[in-house]
C-alpha cells in the first residue's frame, strides 16, 4: 500500500478524499446546529400556550412568548410583505403599527391574496378604533433599507426588517397576531412548528458520505496495491 501512496496520482486522490471528508464533516455539523436551533425554537414555542402577558417594548422577550397588546393602528403605517404564499396561493403579509398610547409596536395582522397586477397593492380591510390583539413575539431584525424598489408600490416591502419600515416602533420584536377583537377580516398567518428531525437525518447522511469516502479510498488503494504486487 505504501508503494501506491508514493505515486503522484494517489497523493492527489488522497488529498481530494481528505477535502471531501472535511466538507462532509462541516455540512454534518451545520445540520446538527440547525437541528439544535429548531429544538430550542420548539421549546420556546411552548410559551405560546401560556397565558398572554402585556409586554413592555423595553423587554427582550423570547420568541413565541404569548402576549396581548391593545391600541389603535397608525394611519398610513401599513406595509405589505411580498411573496408570502399560503395554501398554494401567492399573497402578502399585512404589517401595521399599533399605537398603545405609551408606545408603538408592529403587528402582523394576517395574510391577503395577491391581485392580478404586481404593480398595485391589494385592498386590505381596515381596522379602526380600539383593537385588542393576542399573539406571539417574533424578532424584528435590523436589516437593510430597500434602496432599489424596482417599481414596487411604496406600501410594499420584501422582508420584515426595521430598515424597510416607515417608522421603527419601540420594540426589537413584532407581534404575530393569532386573534383580535374586533375580529380581523383577513386570514391569520399560521404559526409553523419547527421540525428538527429532517436536519438530524441530513447530518447523519453527511457522516455516511464521509464513511463511504474513507471506505472507497481504502478499497481502491488495497486493490491497486494487490495488482502491483501481482505484477511484480
Amino acid at each position: 500500500m505504501l508503494g501506491a501512496l508514493r505515486t503522484r496520482r494517489w497523493q492527489g486522490f488522497t488529498a481530494l478524499v481528505v477535502v471531501a471528508i472535511i466538507g462532509f464533516g462541516l455540512l454534518s455539523r451545520w445540520q446538527w446546529d440547525r437541528a439544535e436551533e429548531k429544538r430550542v425554537a420548539q421549546q420556546s414555542q411552548q410559551l405560546a400556550e401560556q397565558r398572554p402577558i402585556v409586554p413592555s417594548s423595553a423587554e427582550l422577550l423570547p420568541e413565541f412568548t404569548a402576549v396581548q397588546v391593545s391600541g389603535s393602528y397608525v394611519p398610513e403605517s401599513r406595509r405589505l410583505v411580498r411573496q408570502r404564499p399560503l395554501e398554494g396561493r401567492n399573497g402578502y403579509w399585512v404589517l401595521e403599527l399599533l399605537d398603545t398610547g405609551s408606545e408603538a409596536v408592529w403587528v402582523l395582522r394576517g395574510w391577503v391574496p395577491a391581485g392580478s397586477r404586481t404593480d398595485r397593492s391589494p385592498q386590505v380591510p381596515a381596522v379602526e378604533g380600539l383593537v385588542v390583539v393576542e399573539g406571539i413575539i417574533r424578532p424584528l431584525p435590523q436589516g437593510r433599507a430597500l434602496e432599489e424598489r424596482g417599481g414596487l408600490p411604496m406600501d410594499q416591502v420584501t422582508e420584515i426588517e426595521r430598515e424597510q419600515l416607515p417608522m421603527p416602533g419601540n420594540a426589537p420584536w413584532y407581534v404575530q397576531a393569532r386573534s383580535s377583537t374586533p375580529i380581523d377580516e383577513i386570514a391569520t398567518v399560521p404559526v409553523t412548528r419547527p421540525d428538527e428531525i429532517q436536519n438530524i437525518s441530513y447530518a447523519v447522511q453527511w457522516l455516511l458520505f464521509a464513511a463511504v469516502a474513507i471506505g472507497g479510498w481504502f478499497y481502491f488503494l488495497r486493490r491497486e496495491s494487490k495488482e502491483i504486487n501481482e505484477s511484480e
